[in-house]
């Protein structure tokens, strides 16, 4: 187990709430700008992406000046320019100026996380006017998109239309779709809920294009709206897919050719489906109030109709409530860290309370206040565990926040190298503490960006080894008691032994002679330095990347294995605690020294006399129900005084993954929680220990790295 990383100096409130805020952005405009990467791939872009990108650059342009960020603010304010020529019907699907938003959105994280900066940010000027000059070349050289004509829709509609409604009716004709003038009256009373219900299920058989107050004598207590409809389906199938009392169906436009009967009966099931969940939107409706259609109109003019004011509704004997409808507050990472270090407080003083308690209970003079005390204690321990548990709680956050990011790496990495590869995701709702999910980011995305580069095939060598031209990387998170074990697994050639110890030995990594298992020369590949790829890619070649991947998974107190097989592909496993926090851990005696072991990675504990413990080639190994069991004695690896000869001693197993380990103790001396902290002055970092804990009145204690021990002791034994 690893002592928790040091954060980085603390920003300002204001500059934290700035980040936040932004990284949301970011992280809405990766996912979209990965959905428009393969809608442009397939040639046919939904509108509401073009505007749901073109809302989240305009925020981030307005929350960038706001707080005096201007080249971010410039850099966003491009952005607008190219969503809202695309979502404008101004620039093509191909337009090149649409390859630069991935860079742009990147250059804007680069930005962010130099906001605390203000040299920084000057230094960054200089990258943001590249790419300002590029993206305003890139808008004036870019083919714009095909304009349709509409010289059958009478020019009083036309006139009636938003820019962007103009658009996406003159897209619709470009399509061959049929346009439709849907009218209908509604009580003035109930008017929000019926006009809701009719635009729900318009939206499930085409596009509605516009909203607009439609002309005409209606009785006094009635209000009649149009909806200017884009569908595969004529106006008398329309009218039965809709199925409203009041509506009007006018066809305005005639499509390019009958709708065919799949398209119908597709729009008929779409139909039925919207009339069941009627209903519900009814109610919907009616608790929220008018329901304009943000996806369908012009973003920056939302409004149902330009010109109609609200109706006069009948005193409803309640006011309006004020009440936010979201329950989630977000909170800053670092206040959850101060509360569980007061929680770690906590723990630490209830030990010591237990120890007074029984100092009292031993004397009979004081023997009734220990029994008072010991009441008390059971009380504030049972509270503090449901706090603990609380704090704890509020702080796991689902692998999916990795995962979803891994796939947009997977969509990059396709687009720019050719390969058809799918990525599989399964266990994103498994739970990790928030602090390792931060830190497992970047070892994740090396590990994906080597399997696909060298191990998945180019589509033509993996159909002449017998495989489909499409490459599988399966992405997999299950929890195993206290750990959570993360697979990444390919079909792809798998890793060639004898290269990879070739090139080790051309490293100097390991001699000429040396008799490796297969399992020692696959780990080779997590030395610094080692590469088998014979040329160097953006994506990987450099030799840099499984090192690190296990030195960061180590410090997380965490482990990797790799398994591969020729011809059928690689698996790494990353087996990790599910929280860095507040642990129970078990305490042994070494001579006249405690340490402490994560009870997370205690198997089992046992008693052995000298007689039990084998050697052989110069290691110790215990008998254990058949298997035979590696053995570390913890006086012989901190320097310690060893026991008599004859000593009974204990074993403790520990375990992480499919490794084991037995560590040999003078003594064990129960267990309680523990807060793991950094080992801070000149000597921080110590083979084997992971960090320190208070045990209440009993001091300081050295918490074990267990990982690393038993690393070490699978490395002796290979290497034996």
């Amino acid at each position: 187990m690893a002592a928790r990383r040091t954060r980085s100096p603390a920003r300002s409130k204001a500059t934290r709430e700035f980040v936040s805020e932004v990284e949301e952005i970011l992280e809405r405009l990766r996912a979209d700008l990965a959905d428009l990467a393969d809608q442009r791939a397939g040639g046919e872009l939904e509108p509401e992406l073009a505007n749901r990108l073109f809302r989240s650059a305009h925020s981030l342009k307005g929350l960038a000046g706001m707080f005096g960020f201007e080249g971010m603010s410039g850099l966003a304010h491009h952005l607008e320019d190219i969503l809202d020529g695309l979502r404008m019907g101004r620039l093509a699907a191909s337009a090149p100026a649409l390859d630069l938003l991935e860079p742009a959105v990147e250059l804007v994280a680069s930005l962010l996380e130099r906001a605390g900066s203000a040299k920084a940010q000057a230094g960054a000027a200089e990258e943001v006017a590249r790419l300002v000059e590029r993206i305003e070349a890139a808008l004036h050289a870019g083919p714009a998109a095909a304009r349709v004509a509409a010289p059958e829709i009478d020019e009083r509609l036309l006139r009636a239309l938003t820019e962007y409604e103009e658009h996406r009716l003159r897209e619709s004709l470009r399509r061959g779709r049929w346009i439709h003038l849907v009218e209908a009256s509604f009580e003035i009373l109930s008017f929000e809920e019926g006009l809701a219900d009719l635009t729900g299920a318009a939206r499930e058989i085409g596009e509605v294009i516009s909203t607009l107050p439609a002309p005409g004598e209606v009785p006094e207590a009635q209000i009649r709206f149009s909806l200017l409809v884009a569908s595969d389906a004529d106006a008398q199938a329309l009218s039965t897919l809709l199925d409203h009392p009041t509506a009007s169906i006018r066809c305005v436009h005639r499509g390019a050719s009958d709708a065919p009967s799949e398209r119908l009966e597709h729009s008929t099931h779409a139909a039925e489906s919207a009339q069941r969940g009627a209903a519900e939107r009814s109610a919907s409706a009616r608790a929220a109030g008018p329901q304009p259609d943000a996806s369908e109109s012009d973003p920056e003019d939302a409004s149902v109709s330009p010109a109609l004011d609200e109706p006069a509704r009948e005193p409803s004997g309640e006011l309006d409530s004020l009440k936010s409808i979201s329950e989630t507050v977000r909170v800053d990472i670092r206040k959850l860290d101060e509360l569980m270090n007061l929680v770690g407080e906590l723990v630490i003083q209830r030990g010591a309370i237990a120890a007074i308690a029984a100092q009292l209970l031993a004397e009979p003079a004081s023997a009734r206040f220990g029994r008072e005390l010991g009441k008390l204690h059971k009380t504030l321990d049972r509270k503090l565990q449901e706090l603990q548990a609380g704090v704890l709680e509020v702080r796991m956050v689902p692998l999916r926040q990795v995962f979803e990011k891994l796939s947009r790496v997977v969509r990059r990495l396709r687009r720019d190298s050719g390969k058809d590869v799918r990525l599989e995701i399964r266990g994103g709702d498994t739970e990790l503490d928030k602090l390792i999910v931060e830190e497992l980011a970047d070892p994740l995305m090396h590990v994906v960006r080597n399997a696909f580069d060298h191990a998945l095939e180019p589509p033509a060598e993996r159909i002449a080894a017998g495989k489909p031209a499409e490459g599988t990387i399966r992405l997999e998170a299950l929890q195993r008691g206290n750990h959570v074990v993360i697979q990444v697994a390919d079909d792809g050639r798998g890793i060639d032994v004898d290269a990879v110890r070739s090139r080790a030995v051309a490293c100097g990594l390991v001699a000429p002679d040396a008799l490796l298992t297969r399992k020692e020369t696959l780990d080779l590949i997590f030395q610094p330095g080692l590469s088998t790829s014979s040329e160097v890619t953006e994506t990987s070649g450099r030799g840099v990347g499984m090192d690190v991947v296990r030195e960061n998974v180590t410090a997380l107190g965490g482990l990797v294995y790799l398994d591969s097989t020729r011809g059928a592909g690689t698996t790494i496993s990353l087996t990790l605690p599910i929280t860095l926090a507040i642990i129970q851990a078990l305490t042994v005696g070494v001579a006249d020294q405690r340490f402490a072991i994560p009870l997370t990675a205690v198997l089992e504990t046992l008693l052995v006399g000298p007689e039990a413990i084998q050697r052989s080639e110069g290691r110790e190994f215990l008998n254990l129900r058949g298997d035979a069991l590696a053995l570390r004695r913890l006086h012989a690896e901190f320097g310690l005084p060893a026991p008599a000869a004859d000593a009974r001693q204990a074993v403790v197993v520990v375990g992480l993954g499919d490794a084991r380990a037995g560590l040999l103790v003078d003594r064990l001396e129960g267990q309680q929680d523990a807060v793991i902290k950094p080992i801070l002055g000149p000597v921080r970092s110590v083979p084997g220990i992971a960090g320190a804990t208070e045990l209440g009145d009993r001091g300081t204690v050295l918490v074990l790295d267990v990982a690393a021990l038993i690393e070490d002791a699978a490395r002796r034994r290979e290497a034996a």
